[in-house]
């Protein structure tokens, strides 16, 4: 078992850590919801609606109200309530009740009295909206049924399952409800229900009686028997044994009394004895007397010893000054050896004597149990006859009681055969209703809304679980293990508007202030080396790598002269910048030597970008460039270029990128957000690392704004927090939506 963490900055830091897990996990949750809020939002109100359009297409329903009392102190039919199970707890009598309350043979009473079509009259009732006004055939089926016993079952069926008993707390009232269709209906079916109630009870008790008194007169005619014949045996048994009824052996029974206290003193004495005899037999044995403290310390045995230790103790003093042979030495060993026999002997005498006296209390014992036994054994034999004949007298008693007590009764049941009572009357009646208490239009939008609600955050995370895009920088240091350069915002362009040009148009918007901040990240990447050839590549095509790279370039351009090679041949993009003034030769013209580099690049207008389209698309792009010729041209460029940015086929595509990852400094992967599965960027960026590649990091491009719960936005507050210095930093994204 692990021991508890005692030390308290690691307990801090492990609090500190659990603390924010959960704040992780909470912020991840609203981000999940705040993804979906529209959908969420859409998907409630849609519940909604259809829980108002549901309350409209229900049938109002209305209740009636009826109060019933039930009284717990009902009439006994006995005198004894024990005897027919009265004698229940109050809780359990009165569910018993509401219990009855419910039972079928009262809905079909209640049927019976106010009529089958009264009551299946309610099924007929339809609200003003129905779904046979949209649908023909909606109501199809729920037409009462022809048949007389379909239609009771059908009636005491609506009876039972509309009928409500809600018992009044701390008291003994019933509320009886129902809830029809119909609000006369279902005052009358709460009226008639308690009256059936009460109806049965009565009948229920009256025959309860009759049933009660049949009994009684068969049981004491029975009894009446057994008293009988057990006065006969009694009698019987006198004038046989020919004594009296209170006879009894007085003088034996006191002898009894007189020898039990001197028996249990008796053995008591031998008790006694006897652990010191045991002590005796055991000390001889062993020939260790000495040993038994009851003898050692007697009278005798105690003048013995004493005078034995003086003895010893006069020899120990002789000895210091004369010898063995000297005749005060030989006089006192001699004393010394008498002492010792004398106190040998008074032990010996002392044992014996406890001997006999535990032998002595033994026999007294076994004298008076003998005479204990001799007068219980007289007492005995002369009170079987006072025993059987008690016996007989008890059976006679008891038979007697019995017969008296159903005689009592079968007269008090006589008495009540024509009382008829009941332990429950109605206190109010019920009365029709004008207001329906369904359906609750507020009550079933807001019940609707809310399961919308439950579900589509439910979905939403669902969904969210399902979804296999790259979101966030944590999914990319989780899935691809590489560095985030930044995250570039999601454009809303004016109309006409280019967005390859986008940062030389609006250099002051949150999107160029992005790609700058992916400039700063390839600059510091690598600190010793200066990453001149920068490969810009994605996994699949759509996903923005070519404006970033335009983007990129007019940032770098801000430092130094920088030129964008538009590499890739098969679907070339780049040449889409310049509309009309679009160079005619390119990178193919280039290499080939049909163009001289003069020719081939173009220089953006105000700025110090200059762009080398893709050209003339040959029939075999990847020879091309995986030459020696294109390998010579990057060399004789960077002559003339500080960098060079090159915007080349996706890696999953085809295997450009992976020739041309060869011949850069680095290569920048672009991911569009919540585009692009993790599977597809980790099969791309593995392609690469086989290569031996040297990736930079990962662009996160397209980032929304405020969709889906990401929020590029949520940094804006650093270009407000800026506009003191910089003027109205990001005023042209303002406009435009950024």
């Amino acid at each position: 078992m692990t021991a508890p963490i005692s030390h308290p900055k690691i307990a801090h830091e492990l609090l500190e850590s659990t603390k924010t897990t959960q704040q992780d996990s909470l912020h991840e949750y609203l981000r999940i919801i705040g993804r979906h809020r529209y959908s969420i939002l859409a998907i409630t109100l849609l519940f909604g609606v259809l829980g108002a359009l549901s309350a409209a297409l229900e049938v109002p329903i209305f209740r009636a109200t009826s109060t019933l009392l039930i009284d717990r102190e009902n009439v006994r039919f006995t005198a004894s309530q024990e005897t027919y199970g009265q004698g229940q707890q109050n809780y359990e009598y009165l569910q018993t009740q509401y219990e009855i309350l419910k039972t079928r043979p009262l809905a079909e009473n209640v049927v019976e009295k106010i009529g089958v079509d009264r009551v299946l009259a309610s099924l007929n009732r339809k609200s003003k909206l129905s779904l046979s006004s949209i649908i023909p055939w909606a109501n199809k089926g729920q037409t009462a049924p022809t048949e007389k016993s379909a239609r009771e079952r059908l009636a005491v069926g609506i009876v039972q399952s509309s009928v409500r008993v809600d018992p009044v707390r701390n008291s003994q009232l019933v509320k009886l409800s129902f809830e029809v269709a119909d609000p006369e209906l279902a005052a009358i079916l709460a009226n008639q229900l308690g009256d059936s109630y009460i109806e049965n009870t009565l009948d229920a008790r009256l025959q309860m009686i009759n049933k009660a008194n049949s009994w009684l007169e068969v049981k004491s005619t029975d009894l009446k028997k057994n008293v009988d014949i057990a006065e006969a045996r009694v009698l019987a048994f006198l004038v046989a044994n020919n004594i009296s009824a209170d006879g009894e052996d007085t003088m034996g029974a006191q002898t009894v009394q007189m020898l039990m206290p001197r028996v249990a003193e008796a053995r008591a004495e031998r008790l006694n004895r006897e652990s010191i005899y045991q002590q005796i037999i055991s000390a001889r044995k062993s020939n260790q007397l000495k040993t038994v403290f009851s003898l050692v310390n007697s009278e005798g045995v105690a003048r013995a010893r004493d005078a034995y230790a003086k003895a010893q103790q006069n020899v120990a003093d002789l000895a210091g000054r004369y010898g063995a042979a000297h005749p005060k030495m030989r006089s006192a060993t001699s004393e010394e050896a008498l002492a010792l026999t004398n106190f040998n002997n008074a032990l010996s005498g002392a044992a014996d004597a406890e001997v006999r006296a535990y032998e002595n209390a033994r026999n007294i014992e076994q004298q008076m149990q003998s005479q204990l036994s001799s007068a219980q054994s007289s007492v005995q034999g002369g009170n079987r006859k006072s025993i059987e004949l008690s016996r007989l007298q008890r059976e006679f008693d008891a038979n007697k009681l019995i017969y008296q007590k159903f005689q009592n009764q079968q007269k008090e049941t006589d008495q009540l055969t024509d009382f008829r009572t009941t332990n429950a009357r109605v206190v109010e009646q019920a009365t029709p209703s004008g207001l329906p208490i369904s359906p609750d239009t507020k009550r079933s939008i807001a019940g609707a809304a809310i399961l919308g609600l439950l579900l589509s955050v439910l979905l939403a995370f669902v969904l969210e679980h399902l979804d296999s895009t790259i979101k966030t920088a944590e999914d990319v240091e989780k899935h691809l293990q590489l560095p985030v350069l930044g995250l570039v915002p999601q454009l809303k362009l004016a109309k006409d508007e280019n967005a390859m040009l986008y940062f030389l148009n609006h250099s002051k918007t949150a999107f160029s202030e992005s790609i700058r901040t992916v400039r700063t990240g390839i600059l510091l990447s690598t600190l010793d080396k200066q990453h001149r050839r920068i490969l810009v590549t994605s996994s699949v095509p759509g996903e923005g790598k070519t404006t970033l790279s335009l983007n990129l370039a007019q940032a770098m351009s801000q430092m130094s002269k920088v030129l964008l090679i538009d590499a890739d041949l098969r679907r070339p993009t780049v040449a889409r910048a310049f509309g009309d003034g679009k160079p005619q030769f390119g990178l193919s013209q280039f290499i080939s030597g049909e163009a001289k580099i003069s020719e081939c690049v173009h220089q953006l207008e105000g700025s110090n970008t200059y762009i080398m389209t893709a050209g003339i698309i040959p029939p075999n792009p990847l020879e091309l460039l995986s030459s020696q010729k294109f390998s010579e041209a990057l060399d004789n460029l960077g002559k003339v270029f500080e960098y060079i940015v090159i915007d080349c086929a996706p890696a999953l595509a085809v295997s450009d990128a992976l020739v041309l990852s060869r011949l850069v400094d680095g290569v920048i992967y672009v991911i569009r957000s919540d585009q692009t599965p993790y599977q597809a960027a980790q099969s791309g960026v593995k392609r690469l690392r086989r290569v031996d590649a040297p990736l930079l990091g990962v662009v996160i491009n397209r980032v929304g704004e405020h969709s889906h719960g990401y929020g590029y936005g949520r940094y804006s507050y650093y270009a407000d927090g800026y506009q003191p210095h910089y003027g109205y930093y990001g005023e042209n994204a303002k406009k435009t939506g950024k």
